[in-house]
């Protein structure tokens, strides 16, 4: 794949930079870190290693904001050199990050931006164990942009709607243990109409999608994808209705004369009842049968769940239950927020592949942390459930997904549990994923479980103590040998921070590292199995 579309510069950033109305906000900040690591790195089949690693990374935030617009951008260069038994070597990593809105009509129509050039772990057994100092071998360049514009009419007495178009390219470079170099665009609508407030008997909805995703590789072919679903209730006594719904989704793979190319479709259409109290409260069961172009699934009859209930202002639940293509299908969110406390669940099943998952990721960010900051112990938890950051903030989540950078169709099942607690002198975050990645080309699965914490205290004005454990559990299961076994990955710190004034912040930092197993997928640079103890002293200035 051509250098050039990795290192193509961002349209949006140059647009920020192009006029400065008078009641314009500008600012820009930078951060300087420059840390020295000693590693002892004991494997199973060379020994014991020792390595010495100096990086220096600074680091440029800028955010711009109007009215109407609000802009972050977010560049670091990294340093590095390191000394080892054998010999000396210097690397050097640009990444950057950026993300826009645009509102010129307010609750009408928005215009969104967002992207980022980093490296990422391009193989699955390596998840938490591959950054800069370790196993960068199965690190990989790589871009995503995603540009959308929504419009919302959500005015009208008897109909309302919102309807988005979005396009995004991905791209990635090689890794020396992953020959798979991603190079797709996708073009993507989705809408929905409801009625409005003036809808009394007649409830009612209509979503569609479609997602068209040209792959660059060879002999991939386009994976195109839509779905469209609808109900309406007609109240019949009270709070009950009767509930009448249809559901219709299709996977293709064009251009291939494989068997491949065939649509994967499936239709269901079904009637029930609905308990509903109010927008945000109702249940409704439903008795479905399907239509599909598997002998094996059509004609099946299937019970339908569809939940939305807000148990409090802090609190509310979605779920769903039916039947889809491949068999038993749920869906489920639910949300909780207090002073102290905030907790997100997800739980989703969609069909897709490495380039979709990395332009348009989940989030479901428990904290709100400032561009500029280095450690937990600078965020705080947002009072609503629906918090929007500001320019100048990101919500974060402290966990990521596992990904193989293969860009094969694949249906995921994906758990997604975040908690945070802030309050007086700690601070903690708690994770927790599960992926069920089911490979639809190719006899081949794989699992992942993986659990996160992280937790700062404040000792004194100054003074943090700051911990983290992260261990996953990946297991493959595949004809070939390669995609088969199972990896258990630690990444665990603890380590103390001190301010010196508002600007400095001196740290030192203890972290262990530790890969077991048989998967042979990651291709490890220290082998399947090792042990990585790093001690670190860094000092970090901020300029703003």
């Amino acid at each position: 794949m051509p250098k050039r579309r990795i290192i193509k510069p961002t349209l949006v950033a140059a647009a920020v930079a192009t006029s400065l109305p008078a009641f314009a906000k500008l600012n820009v900040n930078a951060v300087a870190t420059a840390d020295t690591i000693y590693q002892s790195v004991d494997t199973e089949e060379n020994g014991n290693r020792s390595l010495t690693t100096v990086t220096v990374a600074p680091k440029v935030n800028a955010t711009y904001q109007t009215r109407t617009f609000q802009g972050l951008w977010s560049g670091t260069y990294t340093h590095l050199e390191r000394d080892n038994d054998d010999a000396s070597q210097r690397q050097d990593y640009a990444e950057y990050s950026y993300s826009a809105q645009w509102v010129p009509f307010e609750n009408l129509l928005s215009f969104q931006a967002a992207g980022a050039l980093n490296y990422q772990n391009t193989n699955s057994a390596n998840f938490l164990i591959s950054d800069f100092i370790a196993n960068s071998d199965s690190l990989a360049k790589t871009r995503s942009n995603r540009l959308s514009s929504t419009l919302t009419l959500d005015q009208g007495d008897w109909v309302r709607g919102q309807g988005t178009a979005s396009y995004s390219d991905t791209a990635s470079e090689r890794s020396l243990t992953n020959n798979n170099a991603l190079d797709n665009d996708s073009y993507q609508l989705t809408g929905n109409l409801i009625n409005g407030d003036e809808a009394k008997y007649f409830i009612w909805s209509v979503t569609g999608t479609y997602q068209n995703t040209e792959r660059g590789q060879a002999n991939s072919g386009d994976f195109e994808s839509r779905t469209a679903n609808g109900y309406i209730d007609t109240r019949i006594y009270g709070d009950w209705a009767i509930r009448i719904t249809a559901r219709h989704e299709a996977n293709q793979i064009s251009d291939r004369d494989d068997t491949n190319s065939l649509v994967r479709e499936f239709n269901s259409y079904g009637a029930g009842l609905t308990y509903r109290q109010a927008e945000n409260r109702y249940i409704s069961l439903t008795a479905n049968k399907s239509e599909s172009d598997l002998e094996e699934d059509d004609g099946e009859t299937f019970i339908g769940v569809d939940l939305q209930w807000a148990l409090s202002t802090r609190t509310r639940i979605a779920a769903t239950y039916g039947r889809r293509f491949y068999g038993e299908s749920a869906s489920a969110t639910i949300g909780y927020n207090s002073k102290y406390l905030r907790t997100s669940f997800s739980y989703s099943e969609d069909v897709t592949n490495t380039s979709r998952l990395l332009a348009d990721p989940e989030n479901l960010g428990v904290f709100v942390c400032p561009t500029s900051s280095t450690s937990i112990a600078d965020c705080f938890q947002p009072n609503s459930l629906s918090y929007t950051p500001s320019a100048g903030e990101q919500l974060v989540q402290l966990t990521s997904q596992n990904l193989e950078f293969d860009d094969n169709i694949i249906l995921r099942k994906s758990a997604n549990f975040q908690a945070g607690y802030d309050f007086s002198r700690i601070t903690l975050a708690f994770s927790w994923r599960y992926a069920e990645d089911d490979y639809l080309d190719e006899d081949r699965l794989r699992r992942t479980y993986s659990f996160g914490t992280n937790v700062a205290y404040k000792i004194g004005s100054y003074t943090n103590i700051t911990s983290s454990i992260n261990y996953a559990n990946i297991t493959g299961q595949s004809a070939e040998d390669v995609f088969r076994g199972e990896s258990d990955n630690w990444n665990a710190s603890i380590g103390l921070e001190r301010e010196f004034g508002r600007r400095l912040k001196a740290s030192i930092d203890a972290r262990y590292l530790k890969q077991e197993g048989d998967l042979n997928t990651g291709i490890s640079q220290f082998g399947n199995n090792y042990t990585d103890r790093r001690l670190s002293a860094s000092i970090t200035y901020t300029y703003d």
